[in-house]
């Protein structure tokens, strides 16, 4: 039985979801609050959270940044009434998976959900490797020079993108349909190359292992 984590602060929305997932044979927990949903990711292993992003004691952003730092497999559609451009870019850079507006109906959401769980977002092996830098997808994890660290969830499929077509240029299109495939909202190149520049602040000395084509895309490699 697959699990979800629900956490909307409108009662009588969460009561209609939380029925219909349980009539569907999923296990749904359900929560109105940042503090709240967060003891409870620590508690259990969520499939997939389903969240808002207006709730009692702040933004679900927070929860989502909870999420990539505790849980990483975890999937995240979120659910607001903030449906402006920037509200879904900031969505998606925090982790999410997908982002649906308000109102919605629950046949359109049960379709996501059924999307996301059904699919492995991560269409890559166990590990990918370039010069001093091992990356783990499926977990986040990267290893260079020895040390261990984690990264966020997309930066890190960006990264895995690249390292499985080393020493060949990658158009931006390539990356977005590899990385962001089974979502409704798809970014735009210039939100991509701000992921870029987030991965090679995180790769500090090793930054110069992701090339910029101009024009076309970018390229992991070790030649200068």
């Amino acid at each position: 039985m697959q699990n979800i984590l629900l956490v909307e602060n409108d009662k009588t929305l969460s009561k209609m979801i939380s029925d219909y997932f349980i009539n569907k044979n999923f296990e749904c927990n359900t929560c109105s609050s940042v503090d709240s949903a967060c003891n409870l990711i620590e508690e259990k292993d969520f499939d997939l959270v389903i969240l808002d992003r207006i709730l009692d004691d702040g933004d679900g952003i927070e929860v989502a940044e909870f999420i990539n730092d505790f849980n990483f497999k975890t999937r995240i559609i979120m659910l607001s009434q903030k449906s402006k451009t920037e509200d879904k870019i900031a969505g998606f850079e925090v982790g999410a998976d997908d982002y649906l507006s308000k109102p919605f109906a629950i046949s359109e959401l049960s379709l996501r959900v059924n999307s996301l769980l059904s699919k492995h977002k991560l269409k890559i092996s166990n590990s990918f490797s370039l010069g001093p830098i091992t990356i783990f997808p499926k977990t986040g994890e990267v290893i260079f020079h020895g040390v261990t660290s984690t990264m966020r969830k997309k930066e890190i499929q960006i990264l895995a993108c690249l390292f499985k077509h080393k020493n060949h240029v990658v158009n931006r299109n390539m990356i977005i349909n590899d990385v962001w495939s089974g979502g409704s909202e798809i970014p735009t190149h210039t939100t991509l190359d701000v992921y870029i520049r987030r991965i090679r602040i995180f790769l500090g000395d090793n930054k110069n292992i992701i090339k910029t084509v101009r024009g076309f895309g970018y390229m992991a490699s070790l030649a200068e």
